[in-house]
């Protein structure tokens, strides 16, 4: 993907700010490397010890959005994640953060070291970075907009500005109203999803635990009593309860909007690979979010979360591939598999077909961010998914204020 910074940027701020500490298990400090930290960070030394949040956020209950993210990324690293990343405006310290966790590479160490040495951390201060880039945005912005009114200016003394304008004034309306309805969508989906997770997930919980409770108060006042019985019900609460939380978490996933679209999909393929063994997964998604509208990455999300539940479903695949770049026209989502392929106009047409329900829903979802589809497919040939939207689509999504509540 091509820089978006000017050289004239890149040489003004070589380098910002930068820390890398070395955690235990506990997220204590164990090491702190501070070559290229400058003044800043000043809390984290060599002399420092205690969590990373407590440097950090000394007068803080350790309920602040920073911990909070922290602990969800120190979740899944453990869990096996190779490394996670995000940005997040961190109030405390008046500063953009960008945070990196990994595991450590130790290859000669003990397996007491091995065993202490939990993950990497690596802070970069790049408060000075999005200000001065965010300038360049607006100055983009201004110019885009003159240039707008120039072209409206040959179109009126051409004699079609008025169809032109009316043109245009015809697509924006268009894609205002399909984006409050794609709003509106995912503000369901997020209100369903709190209601199983706050509600029923929340009440099973209490049932099973009232369940337990019961059980252990009949072993105590009755020790000769077979309860084995009931050991399968706890179970199939447990399997209620995870279930509902899974299909919360599909359908609204708060991963997307506290970690972007970027670590999301790779979330999202990193699960499907674990539920899904004899698929390997390729997954490519790394591409600059500034200015990257809600509603697309929305839109990503839900193509890949569906097309990962067709492959499951109906490929019989070995091999998946999912890419998401962005060049200087155009932003691109790729998803392609090797499996057994079908006849994509047929299905497309069977609208009783819930695969071809699950495309359409695709595709509406694409053209109504103002990009364009493309499936080929066809049997034995795997299946192929090329979602792109350009630039300009991308332009006129932020300039619309409804999509900021999206």
């Amino acid at each position: 993907m091509a820089n978006p910074v000017p050289d004239t940027f890149s040489s003004k701020i070589k380098r910002p700010p930068q820390i890398t500490i070395g955690l235990d298990r506990e997220t204590n400090l164990l090491c702190v490397n501070r070559d290229l930290a400058g003044t800043g960070f000043d809390r984290l030394t060599a002399e420092a010890s205690g969590p990373l949040h407590a440097l950090l956020h000394s007068d803080c209950n350790g309920e602040c959005r920073f911990n909070r993210l922290f602990r969800k990324a120190w979740s899944s690293l453990m869990r096996g994640r190779g490394s996670v990343e995000w940005e997040i405006d961190d109030a405390v310290q008046d500063k953009r953060l960008r945070i990196n966790l990994s595991r450590p590479p130790i290859t000669n160490a003990t397996a007491l070291e091995r065993r202490r040495w939990a993950a990497w951390a690596i802070i970069t201060d790049i408060t000075e970075i999005r200000r001065e880039y965010e300038l360049l945005l607006v100055g983009n912005k201004e110019l885009l907009r003159r240039v707008d009114e120039l072209e409206g200016v040959v179109a009126d003394n051409s004699g079609t500005g008025e169809t032109a304008n009316a043109s245009a004034t015809s697509e924006r309306a268009l894609h205002e109203l399909s984006s409050k309805i794609l709003a509106a969508q995912e503000q369901e989906r997020r209100r369903i999803a709190s209601d199983l997770h706050d509600g029923v997930a929340q009440t099973l919980g209490v049932v099973k635990y009232s369940v337990e409770s019961r059980i252990a108060q009949l072993e105590r006042d009755n020790p000769g009593l077979d309860l084995r019985q009931f050991e399968s019900v706890i179970d199939q609460i447990r399997e209620a309860v995870d279930d509902i939380r899974k299909i919360s978490r599909n359908l609204s996933p708060s991963v997307l909007d506290e970690f972007g679209i970027c670590v999301a999909i790779d979330m999202l393929c990193r699960d499907f690979e674990s539920e899904v063994p004899t698929i390997n997964i390729n997954c490519r998604a790394c591409v600059d979010e500034i200015g990257l509208p809600e509603i697309v990455k929305v839109a990503i999300y839900r193509v890949v979360q569906e097309a990962l539940n067709n492959i499951q479903k109906y490929a019989s695949a070995r091999l998946v591939e999912v890419v998401v770049t962005a060049g200087d026209d155009d932003l691109s989502l790729l998803i392609r598999d090797d499996g057994e392929g079908f006849d994509a106009a047929e299905v497309l047409l069977d609208s009783d077909q819930q695969r071809g329900m699950g495309l359409v829903s695709m595709k509406e979802r694409v053209e109504v961010t103002g990009g364009t589809f493309q499936l080929e497919s066809s049997s034995g040939k795997g299946t192929a998914i090329v979602a792109t939207w350009p630039r300009l689509a991308l332009k006129l999504l932020r300039d619309q204020p409804v999509l900021d509540s999206v």
